[in-house]
C-alpha cells in the first residue's frame, strides 16, 4: 500500500469543514455551475473538501462579477448631477467591494478569476467601459471570455481571500497549503491542481494536539519538499501527527 493511501485510510475523521460557512456557501450556490459548462470537473464530489474549495473560487468570482456590474449600472442610472465621473465609479466600487474576495497578480486585483487580467483591469480600473460595447455584452454573454483560472493563475490563486487555505511552503512551482477545518496539508502544482493531500492525525490518536499547528507543520513540509521520505515520516511522528501504532503500520505496509 502507498504511504498517502494509508494515511488517508487511517485518518481521524473530522466534520468541521462540513459544518463550515465554506460548505454552506457551496451548497447554496452550486446550482450556478450550470453557467460554466467548460468546467465540468467542478462541484461533482460533495465529499471532497479540496474540490469544494476550488469550486467556491469560481462561485465567488461570479458573485464579484455580478456585484460590480450591478453597481456600475446603478451609479450610471441614479447619478443625478450629470454624467458620473471616472473617480465616482472607482470610489464607489472600492467601497462596495471592500469585503469581496480577490487575488493580487502583480498590481492587478483579480476579482473574477475566470477572466483574464486584462478584463479584470477593466472591471476594477475602468468600470464605466462596462456600459459600452464590446464590454456591455459581458453582462449576459461571457462564456466565450472564460479562461481556466487554475491554469492561468496557478497555486497562488489559493493564497488569497478566495479560500481559507494558509500557505506553509513552496519549492519551485509547487506550493503547500494547510486548512484548519480539514487538518490537511495540500500540495498544489503550477496548474493549480492538487498533487497530493496529507491528512494529519490518525484514528489511533485519542486526543489530538492542535497547538502551534503551523510551527509543527513546517518540518513535515520541508521533508516532503526535500523528497526525504524517511524524514517526512519521522517528522509526522515527532510532531504528533501520527501515532506510534500508525508509524508501525507505515513501516510494515508501505514500501518505497
Amino acid at each position: 500500500m502507498r504511504l498517502f493511501e494509508l494515511l488517508y485510510k487511517k485518518r481521524k475523521k473530522r466534520k468541521a469543514f462540513f459544518s463550515s460557512n465554506e460548505y454552506a456557501y457551496f451548497l447554496a450556490n452550486r446550482f450556478k455551475l450550470k453557467l460554466f459548462p467548460s468546467f465540468p470537473y467542478l462541484g461533482k464530489n460533495t465529499n471532497d473538501e479540496f474540490d469544494i474549495m476550488r469550486t467556491n473560487i469560481i462561485l465567488q468570482g461570479l458573485d464579484n462579477k455580478e456585484t460590480i456590474e450591478i453597481e456600475v449600472e446603478n451609479i450610471n442610472k441614479h447619478f443625478e448631477d450629470g454624467k458620473p465621473t471616472h473617480e465616482k465609479y472607482i470610489l464607489t466600487l472600492k467601497e462596495r467591494t471592500i469585503n469581496s474576495p480577490y487575488f493580487m497578480d502583480n498590481n492587478i486585483k483579480v476579482f473574477i478569476p475566470f477572466f483574464s487580467k486584462a478584463l479584470n483591469a477593466v472591471y476594477y480600473r475602468e468600470p464605466e467601459k462596462l456600459l459600452r460595447e464590446p464590454f456591455l455584452e459581458l453582462r449576459n454573454t461571457w462564456t466565450g471570455s472564460l479562461i481556466d483560472p487554475f491554469d492561468t493563475y496557478g497555486s497562488e490563486l489559493y493564497n488569497s481571500s478566495f479560500t481559507r487555505l494558509i500557505k506553509v511552503g513552496q519549492k519551485d512551482n509547487e506550493a503547500a497549503f494547510f486548512h484548519y477545518d480539514t487538518n490537511t496539508i495540500y500540495f498544489i502544482n503550477e496548474q493549480g491542481r492538487l498533487d497530493v493531500s496529507i491528512p494529519l492525525f490518525d484514528k489511533y490518536i485519542r486526543y489530538p494536539n492542535y497547538a502551534h499547528m503551523l510551527e509543527r507543520i513546517k518540518p513535515v513540509v520541508d521533508r516532503y519538499i526535500a523528497n526525504d521520505r524517511d524524514g517526512f515520516i519521522m517528522s509526522l511522528y515527532e510532531q504528533n501527527f501520527i501515532s506510534k501504532k500508525m508509524l508501525s503500520l507505515i513501516r510494515r505496509k508501505c514500501k518505497k
